[in-house]
C-alpha cells in the first residue's frame, strides 16, 4: 500500500473511535483479550500523530482564521465574515473548540508514543520513534502556548496504563513554563534522534519515511523557530539571536529537507482548499493586493476573478476585474469577490516548517546583529516563490477548464532570483531589517498552513514596538485579536480555564506573554 493511501485509514480509525464511544464500556466488557496487550504500536500511533498535527492543528481552524487577522484573505461568509467583522468568533470559546481538543489529542498520543519508547516501555530501544514524537509533542505544546497563552499543558493530555485521564481538570500551567516543556522536549529529540530504533517506521512516518537525520534537522529549525519567538523576553538579544543561527546551521540546507505534509490527493485534500471547497468563505485581500509590488511575480499569478460566464479569469492584483474584498468590511456573499489562487491548490503540502521561514530566521537574525543578510534573505525569498508558485500551478490545474489564464509567466528560480536583484535588493539596502520582514510575510501567504506564523511573527513584532507590517482592517484599532479564545470543552469543566476565559474579551486586551503581557 502507498503511503499516501494511509491517510484515509487513519482518519478513518478516529472517526470510528468518535462514533463508538458511546458504547465503549459495554463493547470493552464483551470484546475484552486477556491474553494479549491492548496497547498499541509506536509506530502506528506515530502516523496518527503526524497527520492530526499537519492536517487538523498546523492547518485547519487556527491556519484558517489566521488568514484572515494577518489580511492574506478576507472572510466574506458565515463565520470567517464574523470573525472579518470582529463579531463573537473571535472571542467565543466555542470557535476553536475543535482545533482545543485536536491539539490535546495529538499531544496525549505524542506522549504515550515518548512513554512506550522509554525505559520500560513496550517499545523500548525504539530511540529515533521516541525522538520522533518528542518533536511532535514540542510542536502541539506550541501550538497551545503561542494562541492560548497560559494554559493545561504538564497535567494535560496524560493517560494511565488503562488509556483514563490523570488529570481530569489538569491545572493552568504559563507560557513561560510550557515553553520551557517545549525545549526540554527538542533537546531530548535531538539526543535521540541520533540513536537507532528497532523499528522500521518507514511506512508510518508520513514526513521524512523514517529519516532521522531529516528529523534531526526538523528538531534544530524548530529551535531557532521559538527562541525567536521568546526574543522579547530574552536577557540577552545578542546571545539568542547567535543561537538561532547556530541551530539553522544545524537545520535544512534546502527545500527537499522541509517538513512538509506532502501526500494530498484527490480523495485526501489540503484543508485550506477544502474549507473553500465547501464554504467558499474568502475573497481576495485589497490589503494584500497593494502590499505586492508591481512587479512581484505573484502580482499577475495568485489572483481569479469572481465566476462569469461560469469561468474565472486569472488577472493582475491591481485589475478592477478582479473586485478585491474590502478588509473589515466586505459584504456577506459567496460570490461577488475575486480570490486568490491558493484557495484552489488542493493538493499543496501543508509545511509544518519551510526552508524559506529557516532562511528568514537567519537574514532576521543578521540583520538584528547588524551583519550582511542579503545572501539569506535572496534565499528566502526565491523559495517562498517557489513555493508560491507550486500551489498555484495546482490551483490552475484543479480549475481547468474553468479558468481564463492570463499571459503571466510561471515563476522559475531565474525570474525569483531577477525579482530579488530588481526590486527587493534595493530596498533590503535602505531598510533591511523591514524589507526582511515584509518579504518574510509575502512569502508566508499561501495554501500550505503558514499563516500561523506570520500571525505569531506580527504579534512578537508588535511586543518589540516594530510595526513594519502594516493591516488596515479599521476594526483592528479596538478589535484585533491578540490570542484564540480557550475552548469551550474546558471553559465549562474546568474552574481554572473558566476564570482565565472570562467573558472572552480578554483576547482584545491582552497579549500572550512572549508579546509583552502576563499570561
Amino acid at each position: 500500500m502507498k503511503r499516501y493511501d494511509k491517510i484515509t485509514g487513519v482518519l478513518a480509525v478516529a472517526a470510528l473511535s468518535l462514533f463508538s464511544a458511546c458504547s465503549e464500556d459495554t463493547m470493552d466488557r464483551i470484546n475484552k483479550d486477556h491474553d494479549h496487550t491492548t496497547s498499541v504500536a509506536s509506530r502506528f500511533i506515530l502516523a496518527d500523530v503526524i497527520t492530526s498535527t499537519a492536517f487538523s492543528n498546523a492547518s485547519g481552524d487556527i491556519n484558517t482564521y489566521a488568514s484572515s487577522y494577518i489580511e492574506y484573505e478576507v472572510g466574506v461568509d458565515n463565520q470567517l465574515y464574523y470573525a472579518e467583522v470582529r463579531e463573537n468568533e473571535p472571542s467565543s470559546s466555542s470557535t476553536f473548540n475543535n482545533s482545543w481538543n485536536g491539539i490535546y489529542s495529538s499531544l496525549k498520543n505524542a506522549r504515550i508514543i515518548i512513554d512506550q519508547c522509554g525505559e520500560g516501555g513496550r517499545d523500548h530501544g525504539n530511540d529515533v520513534t521516541r525522538g520522533m514524537a518528542e518533536v511532535m509533542a514540542a510542536y502541539n505544546c506550541a501550538l497551545i502556548a503561542d494562541f492560548f497563552g497560559d494554559a493545561p499543558c504538564s497535567q494535560a493530555a496524560l493517560v494511565d496504563e488503562k488509556g483514563s485521564p490523570v488529570y481530569m481538570t489538569p491545572k493552568m500551567d504559563t507560557q513561560q513554563e510550557i515553553y520551557t516543556q517545549i525545549i526540554s522536549y527538542l533537546d531530548d529529540a535531538i539526543a535521540n534522534l541520533q540513536k537507532e530504533d528497532l523499528a522500521d517506521v518507514t511506512e508510518q512516518d508520513f514526513l521524512y519515511a523514517g529519516d532521522a537525520d531529516k528529523w534531526l534537522k526538523f528538531a534544530y529549525g524548530l529551535k531557532a523557530r521559538y527562541t525567536m519567538r521568546l526574543i522579547n523576553r530574552s536577557s540577552n538579544k545578542s546571545a539568542d539571536y547567535e543561537k538561532v543561527l547556530d541551530y539553522v546551521s544545524k537545520s535544512f540546507t534546502s527545500a527537499d529537507d522541509q517538513a512538509a505534509f506532502d501526500i494530498y490527493d484527490s480523495n485526501n485534500i489540503n484543508p485550506f482548499y477544502g474549507f473553500y471547497n465547501s464554504r467558499a468563505g474568502f475573497g481576495a485581500s485589497t490589503s494584500l493586493g497593494t502590499k505586492l509590488a508591481y512587479n512581484d511575480p505573484r502580482a499577475n499569478r495568485a489572483f481569479f476573478t469572481p465566476i462569469v460566464d461560469k469561468k474565472r479569469s486569472q488577472v493582475a492584483a491591481n485589475d478592477p476585474s478582479l473586485v478585491p474584498a474590502p478588509n473589515g468590511s466586505p459584504d456577506q456573499s459567496t460570490s461577488k469577490y475575486g480570490i486568490s489562487a491558493f484557495v484552489y491548490a488542493k493538493t499543496a503540502p501543508t509545511l509544518l516548517m519551510s526552508y524559506h521561514e529557516l532562511m528568514f530566521l537567519k537574514a532576521e537574525a543578521l540583520c538584528r546583529l547588524n551583519r550582511d543578510a542579503e545572501d539569506a534573505l535572496k534565499e528566502a525569498v526565491v523559495a517562498g516563490l517557489l513555493n508560491a508558485e507550486n500551489s498555484i500551478s495546482i490551483a490552475i490545474k484543479e480549475l481547468g477548464s474553468g479558468l481564463n489564464t492570463n499571459s503571466s509567466e510561471v515563476i522559475t528560480e531565474t525570474s525569483a532570483g531577477k525579482y530579488f536583484d530588481d526590486v527587493v535588493k534595493a530596498k533590503y539596502a535602505a531598510n533591511p531589517l523591514q524589507e526582511t520582514m515584509i518579504q518574510k510575510y509575502l512569502a508566508m501567504w499561501g495554501a500550505s498552513g503558514e499563516a500561523t506564523e506570520t500571525y505569531n511573527d506580527f504579534r512578537r513584532m508588535k511586543g518589540l514596538n516594530e510595526n513594519f507590517i502594516t493591516l488596515t482592517n479599521p476594526n483592528n484599532s479596538s478589535k484585533f485579536p491578540l490570542r484564540y479564545p480557550y475552548g469551550n470543552s474546558d471553559t465549562a469543566a474546568n474552574p481554572e480555564v473558566k476564570a482565565a476565559y472570562g467573558n472572552g474579551d480578554y483576547v482584545y486586551s491582552e497579549p500572550v506573554w512572549w508579546a509583552g503581557g502576563s499570561r
